[in-house]
């Protein structure tokens, strides 16, 4: 997974004198050389430091000949370059090396002491060599030549506006029997079928073409719009053997590109989308894999025909460009990791009309860390209205990027740390200044200490991969307020700290979204770069980074660097099979240029890098690919073999590798190079009896190639010779991983990400997970608008970002009957603290997606969610906070299933979650006359007042005066419950009486204002036969009764002699409590017993028992500071109330009160 970083940077173009407009970018074979091409030049530069090396300038003769430049390519060995002109001619030249020591770009210092460089960041110990170039060889064709291909490392193939493809070799020679010609290939749907026509159409020619050995043949478009793939027997493509493979359902294709390592076919469309085929081996035709189609929220609009379309050199991305501009970047099988339609440009720019980012040509360089690009860019003139006679400059931005580890190293897919690697940095993603991490020991201690650590031992997107997504599968169990890892789960034991106890993260959630970004050290990369693997072990602090030759060790306890002492031993040998850590082990697949030979080499963490403590284990092919399973080490080589090796630990820095098994599989691959991934598992195929296999099972290879996950294990059938049997699991597979447990009883969970077709799992989830994938997203921030600036284009940042995946588990297994198991999973989940959110997932997609169907739903999945989600407590919460976020015009199908309202709040009360009844009294508002909500209003007033949940109350206060008493005779349009699932109209509804509330209430309907149980219609007309008519506002029903609540509570807690209570209840509910006191002094609040009065204040307040020691003369108590009885002021035994802001609760309100009262000091 790729993603930008920073500013496009602009490359100074100009300083060799040519003012030709730029046409094309093209990168060498291994992207450390790059040819920029004008109208009359060609320019050879280097990538690292980008400078340029050469430059070659066409006379005015030769433009007059054979006309302007148009295209050029590379020899894949690099010695030579192709240009092709307007007229048809093919320059070839040759690039030669000056052999000089120190090479060009040579820095020397001033000859001022304080001027020289003392530092190492100031060196360029990079040589950039000295290159000749030369016109070798002019090979004229007399007609235009519309794309060009290298076939080999001696021939290339170049296609015409003839409609053929002539064969050239680069000693400019043609090779007319091998040429190809159009109208003489047959051309059919794939290659079974008998009946196969060739072209018969006029001035039908191809326009673009990409060649691949791996999928053995071109991708090619034509000017009509069609496409086609053309494959031969063999590699040679003999014109008699050549047939076209036709790209069935497009008629608008403007560019083709294939995908080496996963045998892909992309085709650029002129309606701004890609399609991209794969190549069936069963009837050899080309089959639709996936579409690359822009949503609706990356550009609503069309940004023209696609351009160019540029794999990533590992093949895991590709990155595409429009005709009216912007780019965009894709995983292999479809994942939208970038759009820049979508980035900040500012207000004044109309992505439709001018797009700032209008690249007509584009390359990726040394391991895909920078892609170029030739920006063309609009002049003043040209933005205004007459912009027909304007003209257009074009400039080279390079944009960086950073990529997942396990694009190059899918070992790394096993760890749930987010690690990028750029050219040169690395970028980790922890929570460092968030996290709470808790020492824990097999015997627990109780005297628990947490810390602050820098270190990241816990599980984000998800992804990876993902978008570089990685799945957190940390086994956890509760301990109090402490979550340790289980004894037998632990995921490892730190050595790295003084005590010998493992860490844990308590939770995920909690972890930040800030990027540690760890600079190579210059000493290493100066002469290493770029980063070809980095890896992380299972704690997050060790790490281990590969460049060009030799690796280097980094610790985050200690934040420094270890390199080899010894730099020969550095430049000896160059990692190839990519990075590993075991234990406190790296080890590593390399080839020894000393030896000549491929090699396992494994370090320890703790020695000094040197080759005096490696192991070293030769290798008869070069190692492709090394992945663990456990502690046996599995690597796959370049002859097609895997082996499986065990690791034994003798000491703390050595240990030995045992060879456990062979594999075979050469007849499972193309080529080594479509080998995405290997690892090993315990799942199994059972396709033959136990009983048959034996005892003595070995384990099963999981095989990732290109895309397709192959199950491969060994079967005997009861005889002596065993053989290998392969099953297909899935296509279009980008990352696999398992979970890691060291339960053998248990089976393991798979699981895939396969990009735009999303991810898949293959259960059973092991219980206790962390549910959740983490993941990287790109976003960008303008700084300025100003298209003079260099800094006009957005600036690119990363994002962690997560994504909650429990409730698509729980709904497969809810639509295939299998709700046991589901309960099973969710049963382990509950202590997370996101289940109630999966839970409320899961009704919230199954709602919208059942009840905006157009068509009768004969299989409802909704009643089977909900009698799913009854079996955990948090129902009602889940219920109400999904129809609070949903629209109203769902409720219906809702609550037709889930219950009526009413019957929910009353269930709520029942349970006493009185905030979750808040909620749904939100929904009564909304769904039936205010007269109902007000009567179910006033009584969750008085559970909140009983319960003296005060916040609770006020807000209640608040909405019953809030309710307009014009509104409660104009009752809410009844809604239809349950057209879909088939249910009966409901029955007119009844207005409520005296006797219904009397039934629901009970006992606490007594004394309530008939406000709450009358029609305030018939309210108001008795009301007229028995009053005049009063020239006064009459008090709101509502307010009637929240006064006659609040007397209530006040009388019973007058009685019970709470004083705190009271406190609270004048804080909140805005009444003066000592005017009350003084007015029911004799009646309400009348104290009879002063003793029991004064104990429960006491009690109630928390306030110290009177002593008889105890001295109230201030004078001596300062006197004597050997008091053992503490002197208490009142400001000590004050109350606080102030709740919530409350308004002035009566102390100051009252004309001729005291502000201050000694009962506290009565007590003597």
């Amino acid at each position: 997974m790729y993603f930008p970083v920073g500013w496009p940077k602009i490359l100074d173009i100009e300083d060799t004198g040519d003012k030709c407009q730029l046409l094309k970018i093209c990168c060498d074979r291994v992207k450390i050389l790059f040819a920029l091409l004008t109208e009359e030049s060609l320019r050879i530069w280097y990538s690292k430091p980008c400078v340029p090396i050469v430059s070659h300038r066409r006379n005015a003769n030769s433009i007059e000949k054979h006309g302007r430049n148009m295209l050029v390519e590379w020899k894949p060995d690099s010695s030579m370059l192709v240009i092709v002109t307007e007229e048809g001619t093919l320059l070839l030249y040759s690039l030669g090396v000056v052999d000089t020591p120190k090479g060009i770009y040579n820095q020397i210092d001033s000859p001022s002491q304080n001027l020289r460089r003392d530092s190492a960041e100031l060196f360029i110990k990079e040589t950039i060599p000295c290159l000749t170039l030369t016109l070798s060889y002019e090979v004229p064709l007399f007609t235009p030549v519309t794309c060009i291909s290298c076939v080999s490392i001696s021939q290339m193939m170049v296609a015409t506006t003839s409609g053929k493809v002539l064969r050239i070799r680069w000693d400019g020679v043609e090779e007319r029997d091998f040429s190809l010609d159009l109208k003489r290939v047959p051309f059919s749907v794939n290659q079974q079928v008998s009946y196969a026509v060739p072209i018969l159409e006029d001035k039908v020619h191809i326009t673009s073409m990409d060649y691949s050995p791996l999928v053995g043949g071109f991708a090619i478009t034509l000017n009509d719009g069609r496409a086609a793939f053309l494959t031969a027997n063999n590699l040679k493509f003999d014109p008699n053997q050549v047939q076209g493979i036709w790209a069935q359902n497009i008629d608008d294709a403007s560019c083709a590109t294939i995908n080496h390592k996963y045998r892909l076919i992309a085709f650029g469309r002129k309606n701004s989308q890609a399609v991209v085929y794969t190549i069936d081996d069963v009837t050899g035709g080309l089959e639709l894999s996936h579409a690359l189609v822009l949503s609706p929220k990356d550009f609503p609009g069309s940004p023209g025909a696609v351009r160019e379309m540029k794999w990533t050199p590992d093949g895991c991305a590709v990155v595409m460009s429009w005709c009216k501009g912007g780019i965009s970047l894709w995983s292999t099988f479809g994942s939208t990791l970038m759009c820049s339609l979508g980035w900040d440009y500012g207000l004044n720019v109309d992505l439709s009309r001018h797009n700032p980012l209008n690249v007509v040509s584009m390359d990726w360089s040394t391991e895909g860390y920078q892609l170029f690009m030739v920006r063309q860019v609009h002049t003043e003139e040209a933005e205004g209205e007459n912009s027909a006679s304007a003209q257009c400059s074009r400039m080279l931005l390079v944009l960086d990027f950073v990529k997942s580890s396990m694009s190059v190293n899918p070992c790394m897919s096993f760890h749930s740390h987010l690690l990028l690697q750029g050219d040169d940095k690395l970028y980790m993603n922890q929570g460092e200044s968030l996290q709470n991490i808790h020492y824990n020991s097999r015997n627990f201690n109780p005297d628990v200490r947490a810390f602050d650590s820098p270190f990241y031992t816990g599980c984000k997107q998800t992804n990876f991969f993902a978008t570089s997504y990685s799945i957190c599968t940390k086994s956890y169990i509760n301990e109090g307020d402490i979550k340790r890892v289980a004894n037998d789960d632990a995921m490892y034991h730190s050595d790295d700290y003084e005590l010998g106890k493992s860490l844990q993260v308590t939770s995920i959630l909690s972890e930040s979204k800030h990027w540690i970004v760890v600079q190579l050290p210059t000493a290493y990369m100066a002469s290493n770069w770029p980063i070809r693997y980095s890896a992380i072990d299972k704690s997050g602090v060790n790490l281990a980074v590969a460049g060009r030759l030799g690796f280097a060790l980094y610790s985050l306890s200690t934040r420094k660097w270890k390199l080899f002492g010894n730099e020969t031993q550095e430049k000896d040998f160059v990692v190839t099979g990519g990075l590993l850590w075991w234990n406190e082990f790296i080890i590593m697949g390399c080839y020894s240029m000393v030896g000549q030979s491929d090699e396992l080499r494994m370090y320890p963490k703790d020695a000094k890098l040197d080759n005096r403590f490696a192991k070293i284990i030769p290798s008869s092919a070069p190692v492709v690919l090394i992945n663990l399973y456990k502690d046996q080490l599995i690597v796959f080589t370049n002859d097609g073999f895997v082996t499986s090796f065990a690791i034994v630990r003798n000491d703390s820095q050595t240990v030995d590798i045992v060879t456990l098994r062979l594999y075979d599989i050469r007849g499972l691959c193309v080529h080594p190079a479509c080998i995405v991934s290997v690892t090993m598992t315990n799942l199994k195929n059972e396709t033959i009896p136990r009983v048959q296999q034996g005892s003595n099972q070995s384990e099963t290879l999981i095989l990732n190639v290109s895309g397709r996950l192959l199950m491969v294990q060994r079967e005997n059938n009861g005889n002596s010779i065993e053989h290998l049997t392969s099953t297909c699991l899935a296509s279009c597979v980008e990352c696999i991983w398992l979970s890691d447990s060291h339960k053998t009883h248990l089976k393991e969970s798979l699981w895939l990400f396969c990009g735009g077709h999303g991810m898949r799992v293959w259960l059973p989830v092991f219980p206790r997970e962390d549910a959740i994938i983490l993941g990287v997203e790109n976003d960008t921030v303008l700084y300025t608008s100003d298209s003079r600036l260099h800094f006009s284009l957005p600036f690119c940042v990363l994002e962690r970002t997560s994504q909650v995946y429990l409730h698509q588990i729980l709904r497969q297994l809810i639509r295939r009957n299998l709700g046991y198991n589901a309960w099973d999973i969710a049963r382990s989940c509950t202590n997370l603290p996101y289940f109630p959110h999966s839970l409320e997932l899961l009704l919230h997609e199954v709602l919208e997606e059942e009840a905006t169907s157009k068509e009768p739903i004969p299989d409802a999945l909704l009643p089977s969610v909900l009698e799913f989600i009854q079996e955990f407590p948090v129902y009602l919460q889940t219920v109400v906070q999904c129809a609070r976020k949903t629209e109203i015009a769902l409720w219906p199908y809702l609550f037709a299933t889930a219950g009526k309202p009413k019957d929910l709040f009353q269930q709520c009360l029942a349970s006493k979650q009185l905030e979750t009844a808040t909620s749904y009294l939100i929904i009564l508002q909304n769904l039936e006359p205010s007269s109902i909500s007000r009567q179910y209003a006033t009584l969750l007033l008085d559970t909140a007042l009983e319960h003296s949940k005060w916040e609770l109350a006020r807000d209640l206060v608040r909405f019953l005066r809030a309710i307009d008493p014009n509104d409660v005779e104009s009752p809410r349009t009844s809604f239809v419950m349950g057209q879909k699932l088939g249910l009966s109209s409901p029955t007119t509804p009844v207005s409520p009486n005296a006797e219904d509330l009397s039934l629901i209430m009970g006992s606490m309907a007594r004394g309530r204002s008939f406000s709450t149980t009358m029609n305030p219609k018939q309210q108001s007309e008795s009301n007229l036969n028995t009053s005049p008519i009063s020239t006064k506002e009459k008090t709101p029903p509502s307010s009637v009764t929240v006064q006659k609540r609040k007397k209530t509570t006040r009388e019973a807690f007058a009685a019970g002699e709470k004083l705190e209570e009271l406190g609270f209840m004048s804080a909140s509910l805005d009444f003066h409590l000592v005017g009350w006191l003084s007015r029911e002094k004799d009646r309400a609040a009348r104290i009879e017993d002063f003793v029991a009065a004064l104990k429960q204040l006491h009690e109630d307040l928390e306030w110290p028992k009177p002593s008889l020691e105890l001295k109230l003369n201030p004078l001596s108590d300062i006197a004597n500071h050997t008091q053992e009885s503490p002197c208490y002021s009142l400001q000590s035994l004050k109350i606080e109330t102030n709740v919530g802001g409350a308004s002035d609760s009566g102390y100051t309100s009252l004309p001729g009160q005291q502000t201050s009262y000694d009962m506290p000091v009565s007590c003597v």
